[in-house]
């Protein structure tokens, strides 16, 4: 018996070590962040881990000031609600599609998949292309489209699984009350949708906000440029402003700090729920 106890604490202890040691490697990169934004270059090259000689908030006001940080989050954030928005829609309509077996629906559903496999540098050029002869170049419809289109194979795969585990019988009594499709998915499936939404949701969030390749090759408006543009505004043609840099690193992660503070709930059921459907 108390070999059994001492196996059962042995363990729970190793579980304990793993969690902090887990903790320490993910926090790490935000404290270094965090320690660095209070300094200066020479300071952070002298001693990169050391505590700062003092607290002052000079790289706050440089990155806020003298940058177009604030208006690149914004920019970020709208193209990020527009973007999860059109996936989460017509990802519902896709897999509803494939739910009701419409024609060539298996092709369809194979189509996005395929997206999966597709590398996002393989892309850039043709897109390039494609985007300059439509003239959405600087436009907010050619740069929510593109982030849309580029995230939508994931959410399709995610938001198929997941509804091929709800029983079709709920169809079925919705077509006998007289239900058409469009109530069935929006009325029906959708509020038995929400955990899948809620990790489709989060992982388009994080990849569109800290995007830098599409900005890029999508933006060339200074006032229409994204977090990840601006925050290169701190490298000049000869030098690198690494303490505004880092101020400028941990003002941009606080809108996701925030997001999960107050959704903390819904997102670890999603996540949790999205993880083990389908």
């Amino acid at each position: 018996m108390n070999r059994h106890v001492a196996k059962k604490i042995a363990g729970k202890g190793l579980k304990v070590f793993l969690a902090l040691i887990w903790v320490a490697v993910s926090l790490f990169p935000l404290l270094f962040s965090l320690l660095s934004s209070f300094k200066n270059n020479t300071d952070i090259y002298a001693a990169p881990f050391s505590m700062p000689e003092r607290f002052s908030g000079g790289n706050y006001t440089y990155a806020l000031d003298n940058t177009i940080l604030l208006r690149g989050m914004w920019n970020s954030l709208v193209y990020s609600v527009l973007s999860i928005a059109l996936i989460i829609l017509m990802s519902l309509c896709i897999s509803y599609a494939y739910r009701i077996r419409v024609k060539g629906y298996r092709a369809l559903f194979l189509f996005f998949i395929a997206g999966m496999a597709l590398p996002i540098h393989a892309m850039l050029v043709p897109l390039a292309s494609i985007v300059n002869q439509l003239n959405l170049r600087n436009t907010l419809i050619g740069i929510v489209c593109v982030y849309a289109a580029t995230n939508l194979s994931l959410a399709v795969f995610l938001a198929t699984g997941y509804m091929k585990g709800i029983s079709t019988e709920l169809d079925e009594a919705a077509v006998m009350d007289g239900g058409g499709h469009f109530r069935i998915l929006f009325q029906i499936l959708l509020p038995l949708m929400k955990p899948v939404i809620s990790t489709v949701s989060i992982m388009t969030f994080l990849k569109i906000y800290n995007d830098l390749i599409f900005s890029m090759l999508l933006i060339n408006d200074r006032q229409k440029a994204t977090m990840s543009v601006a925050l290169m505004a701190f490298k000049s043609e000869y030098d690198i402003n690494y303490g505004g840099t880092f101020a400028a690193i941990c003002i941009s992660v606080l809108p996701i700090i925030v997001i999960y503070v107050i959704f903390q709930k819904q997102i670890e059921a999603g996540l949790a729920a999205g993880s083990v459907k389908g």
